[in-house]
């Protein structure tokens, strides 16, 4: 009886302690808590240190396993340390979800906060993998939720995906058999799969390739970039100069840099004042940079604050901006 006993108690400590590493609820944490006095937030002080919550700064936990240059709250992170794929920013009403990759980039991928539930970027975050990865051409298509499409074609091979996951609800065929497939729709995919911006952009690489097997080059007009779902990407380079595009390529407003000072440039600000805030029926108050991104010193009237790089608030509403300005949120 005694050794039963034992070995139960060692298989429940076992549990606990598995279901502890793993920490699956560290997930759905609350990351936008605001500290007040002293107190600041620090990893690791609820939820059987599963989540963030506001302490003293002498109560940080000591782990030499996480290192410094993780993810840290108010971030959302795996209990491996790294970037969880959905990143949320804001209030309920004007906030929204963005997808990352494993070190907290932004990438393709973002939904309104109050409609984000079930959001997984799970297509957005395989995508990124697979291109940093692998010395080819991904063409897996994501939704502006950064989950999958419903038809998938990938590396000559189509398949019907679930959404969630990316997994085949039928056998793969080979590309050129895609519309057997019964995800395919002429309406909705028409004839090719590939979309306009990857077909540009596919075709202008496989020229430049030729040119330079030839021992010739041809400088015209670079590779146009595509999102993840094969419209425009929001930067396009065209007679040495960047604009500020939207999904079908068209220019939004006056937006645009020389070349030489486009580093760093999103156009984040510019896609949200003619695209994201007007469908949702919102004006946007935040003012954008000659680039297209948003400024990082932000103000209402006397109310001055500092902005991240999608536009929203890093600091508290303050009576003016640090002396050394809000570059370092960006």
């Amino acid at each position: 009886m005694d050794k039963r006993f034992n070995i139960m108690i060692i298989i429940f400590c076992y549990v606990i302690k598995t279901a502890y590493l793993q920490c699956p609820i560290a997930q759905v944490c609350v990351h936008d808590q605001v500290c007040w006095g002293s107190s600041v937030l620090l990893p690791g002080l609820h939820i059987f240190g599963c989540c963030s919550g506001c302490g003293d700064p002498s109560d940080a936990p000591n782990d030499p396993d996480t290192g410094t240059t993780g993810c840290r709250p108010p971030a959302t992170c795996l209990p491996d340390g790294t970037f969880a794929p959905v990143q949320c920013r804001g209030d309920q009403f004007t906030g929204r979800c963005f997808c990352t990759n494993e070190h907290g980039t932004t990438i393709f991928g973002q939904m309104w906060r109050n409609e984000a539930e079930g959001m997984t970027c799970a297509c957005s975050r395989r995508r990124a993998e697979l291109e940093a990865k692998e010395n080819r051409t991904v063409t897996l298509h994501c939704t502006t939720s950064g989950d999958y499409e419903p038809l998938q074609c990938d590396d000559g091979l189509c398949w019907c995906a679930e959404p969630r996951t990316g997994q085949p609800t039928v056998i793969p065929v080979p590309e050129e058999d895609m519309r057997r497939l019964p995800c395919y729709s002429t309406s909705e995919i028409g004839m090719q799969y590939l979309r306009q911006c990857e077909s540009l952009a596919i075709a202008s690489t496989r020229i430049t390739q030729e040119q330079s097997r030839h021992g010739t080059n041809f400088f015209g007009n670079p590779i146009p970039s595509c999102d993840y779902d094969g419209t425009y990407g929001p930067v396009q380079i065209r007679n040495d100069n960047a604009y500020c595009k939207g999904p079908d390529g068209a220019s939004l407003g006056n937006w645009h840099v020389a070349v030489s000072d486009m580093a760093g440039m999103t156009c984040n600000c510019a896609r949200d004042f003619f695209i994201h805030f007007p469908a949702r029926g919102m004006t946007m108050t935040q003012t954008c940079l000659a680039n297209g991104n948003y400024r990082p010193e932000q103000n209402i009237g006397d109310v001055f604050f500092c902005v991240d790089s999608n536009g929203y608030p890093v600091t508290d509403f303050l009576d003016a901006w640090p002396e050394e300005g809000c570059k370092s949120f960006t």
